[in-house]
């Protein structure tokens, strides 16, 4: 006995047919969304775009496309289009974007062609909103980018400044430096003359003999003294030199200490400001061990480190921080302040701390930015 099955299984097919092509409609749908997706990851953003709007118009069948952007903070409006009309006076819009959407998509077409459904639509909204964010992004990226350019711009100057100021702060040392010299210096070495041919004179049995010996003495020490400021004022050695080679003159001129100094040399070749900042830093703390810390060992280290930053550190044995506390060390608390002060302008550091074995362990820290001159 024969049976009919054509009734019984051709509505199954049908139906697993009609299953079939929707799963393939979504996928497309879906690798739809995902090449779009990587396009506007890997291209410049009006460069996928205008391909992203050349795939939706073919998506949706339109035969004119246009994007456009709403104006954000100090840009202009942007809009893109794909083709045109075909036919101005029967083209019916076949897709925008919602209203409050930050774009305006628009599909125009002939009514028509192929009818959208609800899943097509949703796919374009989400293509919608890929375009959105990539412009949001695109713009925050180009932002971000003015204002970095803006903050090395600030710093450009910010530098330029900081060379001025220190330049500024150097020369009138160098005038406080030559005015001693030409002034109170000559002064004090004539005095000083004077009295050491007066003693010459009045002889050994004069009873003002050792009196007049006291104040030469005393006048001569004086010479020295000042001497002294002024090569401090402005070292030679920094102008010829460099840091490293000042910093040596000056160690070597030191007398009742172990002086140890590890001066690398590549730090002659830092930025003048960098340099003399330095340098004062240095004459600051080396000040404050011979006058206030009774050290019997100093050693001084000037580097440049692996990062681009400019290192000083001087360490010695002798009382140690917590004296700076005492009311005769004011002196020396200042010369703290003006060392933080000198290290600001390099947007540095300085750490102060007691040794591992006792004594006062200094370090200080500044970038190495490159060192720009306004005119």
């Amino acid at each position: 006995m024969e049976h009919d099955t054509s009734t019984t299984h051709s509505p199954g097919v049908a139906e697993l047919r009609a299953l079939y092509r929707a799963a393939e409609a979504r996928a497309a749908r879906l690798r739809f969304i995902i090449e779009v997706q990587n396009l506007l990851d890997a291209a410049a953003f009006e460069t996928a775009a205008q391909e992203v709007l050349s795939r939706l118009a073919d998506f949706a069948g339109a035969s004119y496309a246009r994007l456009g952007f709403p104006p954000l903070q100090g840009t202009a409006p942007m809009q893109l289009t794909v083709g045109k009309s075909t036919n101005p006076g029967h083209d019916g819009i076949l897709f925008a974007s919602q209203a409050g959407s930050n774009l305006r998509l628009m599909l125009i077409g002939s009514p028509g062609g192929r009818a959208m459904d609800p899943d097509d639509r949703q796919t374009l909204e989400v293509v919608a909103g890929q375009l959105a964010d990539a412009y949001n992004l695109n713009w925050q990226a180009a932002e971000n980018q003015a204002l970095l350019g803006d903050l090395q711009r600030q710093r450009s100057e910010l530098a330029a400044l900081v060379a001025q100021l220190i330049q500024a702060q150097e020369q009138e040392r160098q005038r406080v430096a030559l005015d001693l010299h030409d002034g109170s210096a000559q002064l004090a070495a004539g005095l000083s003359y004077r009295l050491q041919d007066l003693a010459a004179r009045i002889g050994e049995a004069h009873v003002l003999k050792p009196e007049i010996d006291q104040l030469a003495a005393l006048a001569r020490h004086s010479v020295a003294d000042l001497r002294a400021a002024i090569a401090d004022l402005r070292p030679p050695e920094l102008d010829d030199l460099g840091v490293a080679a000042a910093l040596r003159t000056r160690l070597d001129a030191i007398d009742g200490l172990e002086v140890i100094a590890d001066l690398d040399a590549a730090s002659d070749r830092w930025p003048a400001s960098t340099g003399i900042i330095f340098y004062r830093v240095a004459q600051e703390a080396i000040t404050n061990v011979i006058k206030h810390a009774e050290a019997s060992r100093l050693v001084v280290r000037l580097f440049e480190d692996g990062k681009g930053e400019a290192h000083l550190e001087v360490i010695d044995d002798g009382k140690g921080i917590g004296e700076l506390r005492h009311p005769q060390m004011r002196g020396g608390q200042l010369g703290i302040v003006g060392m933080r002060e000198r290290l600001a302008l390099l947007g540095g550091r300085i750490e102060i701390e007691a040794g591992s074995s006792g004594g006062t362990h200094v370090r200080a820290a500044a970038p190495l930015a490159q060192e720009t001159t306004s005119e």
